[in-house]
């Protein structure tokens, strides 16, 4: 048995939109083509039951288990919980420290264009806005 190197895109933004990963499989199945009802089919249950397993009430049983969280993933084909579970769980946080730096390498200069486009020649004067 011959053993294969795996290459992961960590998606450390996926953080960012999605608090926990119930809310990453709720997004998957909402933007899929079929819509809710398409992932509840393969699934074997009922699109309220569907619903109420993504986005419980406070006090309602019903979970989102590892089962049918491998199932949403099947039939969506949508893998960003899976990215997300690699962001949360993968990363160090000098390995965020270093991302967030060199996403912000690669913004300064568009935004300091976009800056002076608008007349602004300090960030002080974004706040407070420019002299009349």
């Amino acid at each position: 048995m011959s053993a294969q190197q795996l290459t992961l895109d960590l998606r450390l933004d996926l953080l960012r939109r999605y608090a926990t990963l119930r809310e990453a499989v709720h997004h998957s199945v909402l933007n899929d083509p079929r819509g809710l009802k398409g992932v509840a089919a393969d699934c074997d249950l009922s699109v309220s039951e569907l619903s109420r397993r993504l986005h419980p009430a406070d006090g309602d049983p019903r979970s989102l288990d590892i089962n049918l969280f491998v199932e949403i993933m099947a039939s969506t084909q949508d893998f960003t919980p899976l990215h997300w579970l690699n962001a949360r769980f993968l990363v160090s946080g000098e390995s965020r420290r270093t991302h967030a730096v060199d996403q912000l390498t690669r913004m300064l200069p568009e935004l300091a264009a976009l800056l002076a486009d608008a007349g602004v020649d300090s960030l002080a004067k974004v706040k407070r806005g420019p002299k009349a």
